[in-house]
């Protein structure tokens, strides 16, 4: 049996070519007040690969407009660029009306771990795609 959640984003990468990642700051991408597991170097090191492969990464948090800039910094110092926080990179056929819209979502409160198996098994799946020759999409869920 498929996994349909990398199954979508794994066609949604194939049909854009490019995804967007929202992903949370404290307890996510840096460790904040040690109240949960530090995932931060798994996360910090696939959305290195995700950038290479051409996604683009939102900053998807609760904190306050003055941290924004500490935030980019210390992204910049782990090697991460930084599309934006908190706002939708690219217009939306159905308006920006306050959600901030990505393909996947890596936080710390909503199955980090889930979400980062699917992200990591789409990107594998997606640079596989990306070296066929002929260019036709995979028949990879069957």
């Amino acid at each position: 049996m498929t996994n349909p959640y990398i199954e979508r984003l794994y066609n949604e990468w194939c049909e854009h070519e490019r995804i967007i990642i929202a992903v949370d700051f404290d307890d996510t991408l840096v460790p904040h007040k040690g109240i949960v597991p530090d995932y931060s170097g798994r996360v910090i090191k696939l959305l290195k690969e995700c950038q290479k492969a051409g996604c683009c990464l939102i900053i998807n948090t609760a904190a306050g407009t003055s941290r924004y800039p500490e935030m980019v910094a210390i992204c910049h110092e782990k090697g991460i660029d930084v599309d934006g926080i908190n706002f939708n990179p690219i217009p939306l056929p159905y308006g920006n009306n306050g959600k901030v819209y990505a393909n996947i979502y890596l936080d710390d409160r909503a199955g980090l771990l889930e979400a980062l198996d699917i992200l990591e098994e789409a990107l594998d799946l997606y640079l596989k795609y990306k070296k066929l020759k002929n260019g036709h999409q995979p028949s990879l869920f069957m």
